[in-house]
């Protein structure tokens, strides 16, 4: 199978390039310049990048990963697809050991068909109770020695685990988890700086959806002031900082000044959506068994009526782009935000940029940074 996508301004490396043309081969890149081969599309000097990553997503189309059935981890896929992601992490939520291990199975046994599953990202059940947000405090524990079984369990299909530092045994468990090749995200938490510390120097990488449920300066035993995960994130440069770009978890204001800070290699664009991204608004539920709450979409914003407070999102990462753009942001430093930037921080050496090699799931942009087309697969969608 040959596709050649031709007068296309690719976004290699993070920078816009000169026009030229994209062949791929059975889905893999094989040249990058003026070769044709194959199927014929035309971008029409428009923007091509590699497709968005999402590694923090609970689902959506009205199904949740939680969810132990095909039915829920397909239609999840597709709903990525249709957004422009080609890659993601469904994530599942703080629940049973039970519940968690069934989702994980489910993920296991599933053969995608629409968006490619990266590895699960497992946010909970190891956060913080001052700072569970959408998750049941009562599910809650740290991660010591007796905890962890669940874990090691479901190695084969783990990719990043989020934690919070001052919970017991956090920075052994850290470091424990990144020698077996899983990335740890901090935040939930309620943690000081010298524990925050301890976990980036055991290889903690990321925070987990910046300035939602992330700590603030606080005091513990003595008058001396703590620096919190908020501002750790924001100065310690081995941390890369999720945020949920919607204008409303992460104001666009507040977006402006944690794009000051960390400068764009330092932002991962993440939806953190829920299962209810791309329905219309109403009352739906988060999660399943147990650990189900209810949620409301209300005003283009999901809400948790009995913390009054936001869930998840519901917006996803394409729309994100076009919102910090529509800010100020460089096109090509917020595409790599949900490309490049995602693929490093997770290890992903086959995609997240345009690269003879790699896949070949693209998105072509229009001026306005509407997806025109994704190529996935060796198809154009």
């Amino acid at each position: 199978m040959e596709l050649t996508i031709i007068n296309a301004i690719p976004l290699i490396e993070g920078k816009l390039k000169n026009k030229c043309n994209i062949t791929i081969i059975n889905g893999i890149i094989s040249e990058i310049g003026s070769q044709i081969k194959g199927e014929i599309i035309d971008a029409q000097n428009n923007v091509v990048a590699s497709g968005y990553i999402d590694i923090h997503t609970h689902g959506g189309f009205g199904k949740d990963c939680m969810e132990p059935t095909y039915e829920a981890i397909d239609t999840i896929s597709r709903y990525h697809l249709s957004t422009g992601i080609t890659s993601f992490c469904p994530t599942t939520m703080t629940a049973t050991e039970k519940e968690i291990n069934l989702a994980c199975d489910n993920i296991r046994n599933y053969k995608s068909n629409y968006a490619r599953i990266i590895g699960i990202h497992m946010e909970g059940p190891y956060l913080a109770a001052k700072a569970a947000g959408a998750h049941l405090p009562s599910l809650l524990k740290a991660p010591t020695e007796e905890n962890q079984s669940f874990v090691w369990n479901n190695l084969d299909v783990l990719k990043r685990v989020t934690l919070a530092p001052n919970l017991e045994n956090a920075a052994e468990f850290t470091k424990k988890a990144v020698e077996k090749g899983i990335q740890i995200s901090i935040g939930h938490d309620d943690s000081i700086d010298d524990e925050i510390e301890a976990c980036v120097d055991c290889g903690a990488t990321s925070v987990t959806h910046m300035y939602n449920c992330t700590s603030k300066p606080s005091r513990r035993k003595t008058p001396k002031k703590h620096l919190g995960l908020t501002e750790m994130g924001l100065i310690e440069d081995r941390l890369v900082c999720e945020v949920i770009a919607d204008d409303r978890h992460v104001p666009n204001k507040l977006f402006k000044m944690i794009y000051k800070i960390k400068g764009p290699k330092g932002i991962c664009l993440v939806s953190d959506s829920l299962s209810v991204a791309g329905q219309p608004e109403g009352t739906y539920y988060l999660g399943s068994g147990e650990s189900q709450q209810e949620i409301k979409i209300d005003d283009g914003v999901a809400v948790l009526p009995r913390a009054n407070t936001y869930a998840g999102s519901i917006t996803p990462i394409s729309k994100m782009v076009k919102n910090i753009v529509s800010i100020g942001i460089p096109v090509d430093e917020a595409i790599s935000m949900a490309t490049l930037i995602p693929a490093k921080l997770i290890d992903l050496k086959d995609r997240g940029d345009i690269k003879v090699g790699m896949l070949g799931d693209l998105n072509i942009l229009d001026s306005n940074l509407n997806i025109i087309n994704t190529v996935f697969n060796g198809k154009v969608l």
